[in-house]
């Protein structure tokens, strides 16, 4: 979908840009060693999330809309004209479980209904492919969640991706399985990557909140280089990430969402005419 991609668009070059970054701090942990590097201020990113978060809800509602659009012509051919309550036609979501009836819609002809139910959450992937790597949620309950969501507050957010930060240097030195050659170049060298790395820092990210506001901790390092400072101001910056709700990433989940409708929808005009 164009539209996918031009926010895309505008996702990625806000994350490249330095405007976009929040300067990091550190202080000294003594009992462990480390320094806790935290959020030390924050841009503003009100006008980047509303225009991002209004991005999101067009695509959303796009799709929620084509999604009615094939159940109002369902619902005309069956009817073989404007059905009796036209303002009750929608696209119906079956998430009956096991046990339960699954009941055809009168508003819909049973070949319609038969072909729409094959897309249900209640009938989950269904064989279809899906490379979801996230925690499974049916793309049309996802469609559903994102667009009541839409209706009452702000889309996305922004939180930390953790493992996207620079900071000076930490480590002393070159790893053994890296030398600089006299061109000033570097080489691998794969047989010594299990030497001792004396030199080396050490990162721990199971204190991050990953939330983008003033004090979260982004990470914990064991600076060979940054000694027993304690305290290092400007120690790097930390890169914005755009989340719908859930923690889920922008574009991919509307990626997923509309390569499902499309399915369903192409399925639909061409056996169900």
């Amino acid at each position: 979908m164009k539209q996918t991609g031009e926010l895309n668009t505008l996702i990625e070059g806000f994350r490249e840009s330095l405007i976009s970054r929040a300067p990091l701090c550190a202080e000294l942990d003594p009992e462990s060693g480390y320094h806790i590097v935290r959020i030390d201020s924050v841009p503003d990113y009100e006008p980047i999330l509303e225009e991002v978060s209004l991005g999101v809800g067009d695509i959303v509602n796009n799709l929620r809309c084509s999604l009615d659009h094939l159940a109002w012509q369902c619902a005309c051919a069956h009817a073989q004209g404007i059905p009796n309550k036209p303002k009750n036609i929608y696209f119906i979501l079956c998430n009956a479980v096991a046990g339960q009836q699954h009941k055809t819609p009168s508003i819909f002809s049973p070949t319609a209904w038969g072909r729409m139910h094959e897309y249900q959450p209640c009938r989950e992937v269904n064989g279809r492919p899906d490379g979801w790597t996230g925690l499974y949620i049916h793309q049309l309950d996802l469609l559903t969640e994102l667009s009541n969501f839409d209706k009452h507050q702000m889309l996305v957010h922004i939180e930390l991706q953790a493992n996207h930060f620079e900071t000076i240097p930490t480590r002393i030195g070159l790893p053994p399985w890296v030398q600089r050659t006299e061109s000033g170049d570097f080489d691998f060298l794969p047989d010594r990557t299990g030497d001792p790395d004396p030199g080396a820092d050490c990162v721990d990210f199971s204190y991050s909140s990953h939330r983008m506001e003033v004090g979260e901790e982004v990470v914990r390092i064991f600076a060979p280089l940054w000694g027993r400072q304690p305290e290092i101001k400007h120690v790097g910056s930390a890169v914005p990430y755009f989340a719908l709700p859930g923690g889920r990433p922008v574009v991919p989940t509307l990626q997923r969402i509309t390569e499902f409708v499309a399915m369903l929808t192409g399925d639909l005009q061409r056996n169900c005419p």
